[in-house]
C-alpha cells in the first residue's frame, strides 16, 4: 500500500507518475512480471531458428489478400482497357505474353556475353547467363546431377557428352529418368503455362529415339548390380508406355517378369494404362490381364497407390464391368488408399453411361466430397469437373450443378480446370444448366459474374439465351436485351439470323410499351442495318437470306427513336432492292409503319410503305392512299407520286363520292 507524507503537489506528481506506469503495462501484467522475475531460476530458452526462403515474406503477404476466383488472369492486367472480349483475343494475348518471355529467354541463352554483370541483387540464378561447357575439365558428376535436378535437359546432355565414362551409375540413372520422362525435349510446359493451357490435352506425343537414352540404358542394364539394372528397366518401360510405344513397353515388361526383375509401382501403373490399347474390345482378356498384374504386385510386395486404382479403372471403364469396379473400389478402400478426383471421374463415367436410371450416383459422389480441397495425385484428376458438370446439365439437375460449382471454388480446386478446352466444357454446361433451371434475373446475375472475366460463351449458348429471352415478358426483354446485344457483338457472334431475331424482339417491346416509357434500341437497330448493308455490298451472292420483316422492325425502331431519315434509307432499300430480301413483312408491321410515318409527318416514309404494300398486293392499299391524299401537308410532287402509285385520281374520286 502506498503512503504519501509529502505535500499535495508531491502527491499529485507521484500519482501521475504511477498512472503513466499503468498506461504502459497493465496491473496484472505488472504483477505477473514481478512474480516471474523473482521466482524464475531457469535460463532463457531461445526458440530454434526457422529457415526462411527469399519469397516467404511475399507468400505471407499474399495470404492476407482475399482471393477472387472470378478475376482475370494476371496476364491480362497490363491495361484494363485492353482486357480481351472474345476467345481469339484471350488466346492471342496470352500467347503473345509468352512469346515475349520466349524471346527474352532466347536472347539470354544465345547472347550470354551481353549480360556480363548480375542483373539482380541478391543474385537470382535464373537471370545469370548459362555457362558454356567446352572441356571436360569444366564439368563434373556433381554438376551434372545438379543440372538434372534443375530439369535443364539440353545442358545435361551436353555435360554428359563431355563426361562420358566418368559419369557415375547413380547420375546415369537420374539422366535416363529425366530423358524418359520428358521424351528428350525441353520442359516447355513448366516454363510456358499458357502454351499448355491452349494445347488440346488429348494430343498424343510419340517417343523420340535418342542415342543417349539407348547408351544409358544399355550401360545400366548390363551392370552387375541388380538394383541398377532394375532401375534402368523401370525407367525405360515407363518412358515407352508414356509415349505410346505400346508393343515395346509390353515386350520389355514381360521380359522383366520372366527374369524376375523387380518393378516399382509406377511401372505397373503405366502397364495398366496400356491395356485398352493392347486388348481393344476383348473385355474378358483385358480383365484377366488386369488381375494378373494386381496379383503380381501382391506376390512381389509392391504396395499399390491411388494411381494404380485409377489406371485399373481407366483400363476397364468402357467395358461392361460394374461388378469389377465395385470390387476394386472396395479393396482399395480397405487398404486405406484415399481416392482422387480421377477415381470419382471413372466411377461416374462407368455408372452414368447407361441412362437416367443411375443419376443418383452423381449426387452421391458430389455430396461425399463436398467442401473438400483436393491435391493433384493423377493427371486424370483434371477430367472430373468438366464431366461432372456435363452430367448435371444432361440430367437438368440444378442442385448437383450448384454443389459441383461450390466444390470447384473450394480451396485450390480451380487448378483442376487445367486447359481452355476443359474450361469451355465446364462453363458452357454450367451456364446452360442455369439458363434452363433458373429465373432470368438470377441467371443474368450469375452470368455477369462469370462473363467475360472467366468464360466467353459460345455462339450456341448465345442463341439459347435469345430463345429464353424471347419467351419472357416485354419488361424482362427490355431489361436484358441490350446486354445480350452488346455481348453478342463483343464476342464476335455477328450472326445476321441471331441479330434479326433480337431486332424483332426489340420492335415487339417498343410496340407493346406505353408511349411515355418506350426503351431506346436505336443504336442496336442502326448497327444491324450497317451489317446488312455490308453483306449486301460485299457478299451479294453469298449473304444469308434477310427477311423484310427484320427490315420493317429496324425501320420502326428508328422511327420511334426520332431518326426518320435513317428509317427512310431502310424503307427505300426494301422497295428498290426487293429481289435481295424475302418478303415476310406482316400486315401488322405495314400498318404500324404507315401510322407511325403519318403521325410523325414522315410523308416520304409513308409513300415508301404504300409502294411496298402495292407491290406486295396488300388489300388495303386504297385506304392507305386515301388517308395520305387527305393530308393537307402533301406537296404537289407528293400527290403526283401518290397518283402514279395506285392510279389515285379515279380511286380518290370514287372514294370521295361514296363517302358523300
Amino acid at each position: 500500500m502506498l503512503r504519501f507524507r509529502s505535500t499535495g503537489s508531491q502527491k499529485y506528481f507521484a500519482m501521475n507518475h504511477f498512472k503513466r506506469v499503468l498506461d504502459r503495462i497493465s496491473w496484472c501484467e505488472y504483477r505477473r512480471l514481478q512474480s516471474t522475475l523473482s521466482t524464475s531460476t531457469s535460463k532463457v530458452q531461445i526458440p530454434p531458428r526457422i529457415k526462411r526462403g527469399p519469397t516467404d515474406i511475399l507468400s505471407a503477404l499474399e495470404r492476407t489478400i482475399p482471393k477472387d476466383s472470378m478475376n482475370h488472369n494476371y496476364a491480362y492486367h497490363d491495361d484494363p482497357f485492353l482486357v480481351p472480349q472474345n476467345k481469339m483475343d484471350y488466346r492471342s494475348y496470352a500467347l503473345s505474353y509468352e512469346a515475349g518471355k520466349k524471346a527474352a529467354m532466347w536472347i539470354h541463352r544465345k547472347h550470354a556475353n551481353l549480360f556480363p554483370r548480375h542483373l539482380s541483387e541478391p543474385e537470382i540464378k535464373e537471370f545469370t547467363p548459362t555457362p558454356k561447357y567446352k572441356h571436360k575439365s569444366q564439368v563434373s558428376d556433381k554438376l551434372l546431377s545438379r543440372t538434372i535436378a534443375e530439369c535443364k535437359i539440353f545442358d545435361a546432355m551436353d555435360i554428359y557428352k563431355l563426361l562420358g565414362s566418368s559419369t557415375s551409375n547413380k547420375t546415369k540413372q537420374e539422366l535416363l529418368e529425366l530423358l524418359c520422362f520428358y521424351n528428350s525435349e525441353s520442359n516447355s510446359f513448366t516454363e510456358f503455362p499458357f502454351e499448355r493451357w491452349f494445347i488440346r490435352p488429348d494430343l498424343k506425343v510419340f517417343w523420340r529415339y535418342n542415342p543417349i537414352i539407348n547408351e544409358l540404358y544399355e550401360s545400366l542394364a548390363t551392370q552387375d548390380s541388380s538394383t541398377a539394372a532394375a532401375a534402368a528397366h523401370n525407367a525405360m518401360i515407363c518412358g515407352l508406355a508414356k509415349y505410346s510405344r505400346i508393343d515395346e513397353a509390353m515386350t520389355l515388361y514381360q521380359d522383366c517378369q520372366k527374369k524376375n526383375v523387380p518393378l516399382n509401382v509406377n511401372t505397373y501403373n503405366y502397364i495398366l494404362c496400356l491395356l485398352p490399347e493392347c486388348f481393344g474390345k476383348k473385355n474378358n482378356k483385358k480383365i484377366t490381364f488386369l488381375f494378373d498384374i494386381l496379383q503380381s504386385m501382391n506376390d512381389k510386395g509392391v504396395k499399390p497407390n491411388v494411381r494404380t486404382l485409377n489406371s485399373a479403372l481407366k483400363a476397364i471403364v468402357r467395358s461392361d464391368a460394374e461388378n469389377v469396379v465395385k470390387h476394386l473400389m472396395s479393396e482399395f478402400k480397405r487398404m486405406n488408399i484415399k481416392f482422387s478426383l480421377a477415381t470419382y471421374y471413372y466411377v461416374l463415367f462407368m455408372f452414368t453411361q447407361t441412362g437416367d436410371a443411375n443419376t443418383n450416383y452423381l449426387k452421391e459422389i458430389v455430396q461425399l466430397i463436398q467442401n473438400e480441397s483436393f491435391t493433384i495425385q493423377d493427371p486424370d484428376d483434371t477430367l472430373f469437373f468438366a464431366h461432372a458438370m456435363y452430367l448435371a446439365e444432361h440430367y437438368v439437375d440444378r442442385k448437383a450443378g450448384d454443389m459441383i460449382h461450390s466444390l470447384l471454388l473450394t480451396g485450390d480446386n480451380q487448378k483442376f480446370i487445367s486447359s481452355a478446352l476443359a474450361e469451355n466444357v465446364y462453363y458452357n454446361a454450367y451456364l446452360s444448366l442455369l439458363l434452363s433451371t433458373t429465373p432470368i434475373d438470377e441467371y443474368f446475375e450469375i452470368y455477369g459474374e462469370i462473363v467475360p472475366r472467366v468464360y466467353v460463351p459460345k455462339k450456341g449458348h448465345m442463341k439459347k439465351m435469345v430463345d429464353v429471352l424471347n419467351r419472357s415478358t416485354p419488361d424482362i426483354i427490355a431489361k436484358y436485351l441490350p446486354k445480350l446485344w452488346t455481348d453478342s457483338k463483343a464476342f464476335c457472334h455477328v450472326d445476321i439470323a441471331m441479330k434479326s431475331r433480337m431486332i424483332r424482339m426489340m420492335q415487339l417491346v417498343i410496340s407493346s410499351a406505353e408511349s411515355g416509357s418506350k426503351p431506346s434500341f436505336v443504336d442496336e437497330a442502326w448497327d444491324c442495318w450497317g451489317t446488312i448493308k455490308w453483306e449486301l455490298k460485299e457478299k451479294p451472292q453469298m449473304h444469308a437470306p434477310i427477311e423484310t420483316a427484320t427490315l420493317a422492325s429496324i425501320a420502326l425502331i428508328l422511327l420511334h427513336g426520332d431518326r426518320a431519315m435513317q428509317s427512310i434509307e431502310v424503307l427505300k432499300s426494301i422497295v428498290e432492292q426487293a429481289d435481295s430480301f424475302i418478303p415476310t413483312m406482316t400486315i401488322e408491321q405495314v400498318n404500324e409503319l404507315f401510322e407511325t410515318c403519318v403521325s410523325q409527318e414522315c410523308i416520304q416514309g409513308a409513300l415508301l410503305v404504300l409502294e411496298y404494300s402495292a407491290n406486295s398486293g396488300f388489300p388495303h392499299v386504297v385506304d392507305m392512299a386515301m388517308k395520305l391524299h387527305n393530308l393537307p401537308q402533301l406537296t404537289k410532287v407528293e400527290r403526283d407520286r401518290l397518283a402514279n402509285l395506285v392510279g389515285l385520281e379515279n380511286s380518290c374520286t370514287s372514294g370521295t363520292s361514296k363517302s358523300n
